[in-house]
């Protein structure tokens, strides 16, 4: 495997299972030395990435809550003295219905835009201090390829993650003269293990595959080397940009 991470330290938020389990796993193949954090326990994958020879801690964190955000930060700086990358993947997707505008409960709206876009933010602004005292970092925003589609059904889900592009076209701005990188990664429908919980998503998942130009299911692990791409030195000139990951379901 491609060491293109070697020494990296990176946080991956959501990563106790799904594509935060997986970005975890593959970047640190690639060398990196990862926190994995999560509301739930994520040290069972930490564990298993540590037997695998690689380097790894874990961090429960509230991505909803300043200081729970800021002791991660913190969790990663003592454990492999800096931070050099951010993935903001923690969203509330895969237990939310279907539901119109109008069947869409305030709160449960207001719980959406908690972690899918507060949530980003209080990490990012925790993480921006330690990545100038290490030099320079990037950060990566997951979105998803609804936006691009203008899906019915999810308007809670769909706004939250449009604004997660917003935010990162605003944060290069601000945080390009710090030498920190802002990119989005826009996937489509990933069978992760909350995914494939989901009603009627094995009925659905032909059609979805159908509709791309590489014809096939989208698995967490396609994502890391996109990921990876974005946090390594390779990108080193790269901000502000929105890759889409789906076989070629949306062109934009």
């Amino acid at each position: 495997m491609d060491r293109m991470l070697d020494g990296k330290r990176i946080i991956v938020t959501g990563a106790a299972q799904g594509i935060g389990a997986a970005l975890a796993e593959g970047f640190a193949t690639m060398g990196a030395r990862v926190v994995l954090a999560d509301i739930d326990d994520p040290e069972p994958g930490a564990a298993k990435i540590r037997a695998s020879g690689g380097e790894a801690k874990a961090a429960r964190v509230d991505v909803t809550r300043p200081e729970d955000c800021e002791a991660m930060v913190a969790r990663a700086e003592e454990a492999f003295g800096g931070l050099d990358g951010l993935v903001n993947n923690a969203a509330l997707f895969a237990i939310l219905p279907i539901a119109m505008h109008d069947e869409i409960e305030p709160d449960l709206w207001d719980r959406v835009m908690a972690v899918n876009v507060k949530g980003p933010w209080l990490c990012t602004r925790a993480a921006v201090p330690a990545m100038e005292r290490a030099g320079g970092g990037s950060i990566v925003m997951i979105s998803t390829n609804r936006i691009f589609h203008g899906y019915p059904g999810m308007l809670h889900y769909d706004a939250s993650k449009g604004a997660v592009l917003a935010m990162t076209r605003s944060l290069i701005r601000e945080l390009g003269p710090k030498n920190i990188r802002v990119n989005t990664i826009a996937p489509g429908l990933t069978m992760s293990e909350g995914v494939l919980a989901r009603d009627g998503i094995a009925d659905r998942a032909p059609a979805i595959a159908a509709a791309r130009s590489i014809s096939r299911d989208q698995q967490p692990e396609d994502l890391v080397g996109p990921c990876a791409f974005f946090l390594s030195d390779h990108a080193g000139f790269v901000s502000g940009q929105s890759l889409g990951v789906d076989g070629g379901g949306v062109i934009h």
